[in-house]
């Protein structure tokens, strides 16, 4: 019985070591193949890094300021150029871009389509820089130095500014050539200032009625008797308005 046990010992060394090497084996052949997946992917990500791009739908100079940013984003290999990465980085970086669609087209191409904001207004807060308001009433960005544009101020809170957008959008959509004759947009004690060309003014109440009153002040301007004239407009009040000429005159 002692012989045939000292058999045995050889046997179970041998299963173990087979077991230890196909273990050994089975683990290699695993490294291999994420080595392989791995390079694979390393080339797959390299093979298609973009080279070339087209950008649609903004004037020549934010075109150029958007090849600049995404030259900054170089290589823009197949991680660093998904579209929505590129998307948010253009959008961050630069404020005149309203909106940005990118397509991929393999294997290195970006076909990109973009729409600027369109500045509405100029409004300053406090002390702050002279900024830019877009149709939505967000100021986007300070006015560059040496840049002009004929847009009404907006004097007003920070607080007033939704409220002074929405009215002077209405304007805008009423009346587009009244737009473009408004000067200044002020908020005072009693309502709303508005300072046009040739000493023109309106003064709307604030509140909820102040859109009904400069679409019932747009329609009065029609009439023969007040639409050729320069007049002084008030329409605070409830129950009278008045009327008197820009320049030196009597009330009517």
């Amino acid at each position: 019985m002692s012989r045939s046990n000292r058999r045995r010992k050889p046997a179970r060394r041998s299963v173990v070591l087979r077991s230890i090497l196909r273990s050994v084996g089975r683990g290699l052949a695993a490294l291999s193949v994420a080595g392989l997946m791995f390079a694979a992917a390393w080339w797959l990500n390299q093979a298609l890094t973009v080279q070339a791009w087209q950008i649609h739908g903004v004037s020549e100079p934010l075109e150029i300021a958007m090849e600049e940013k995404l030259k900054e984003l170089q290589p823009l290999d197949l991680m660093h150029a998904w579209p929505s990465h590129l998307r948010t980085h253009l959008l961050n970086s630069l404020p005149d871009l309203a909106e940005v669609n990118i397509a991929r087209h393999l294997p290195d191409r970006l076909e990109i389509t973009a729409t600027m904001r369109m500045p509405i207004a100029l409004w300053r807060n406090a002390q702050g820089p002279v900024q830019l308001v877009d149709g939505r009433g967000v100021a986007y960005r300070p006015l560059k130095a040496g840049e002009t544009l004929d847009l009404p101020f907006l004097r007003v809170s920070a607080d007033e500014l939704d409220e002074a957008m929405a009215l002077l959008l209405k304007l805008k959509q009423m009346d587009v050539s009244r737009y473009a004759q408004l000067s200044e947009w002020v908020s005072e004690t009693g309502g709303w200032k508005l300072n046009f060309e040739q000493g023109r003014c309106w003064l709307l109440p604030h509140g909820g009625l102040a859109g009904e009153r400069m679409g019932q002040v747009l329609a009065l301007m029609q009439d023969d008797r007040w639409k050729h004239g320069d007049w002084r407009i008030d329409v605070r009040a409830d129950t009278r308005w008045f009327i008197r000429k820009s320049k030196l005159g009597g009330m009517v």
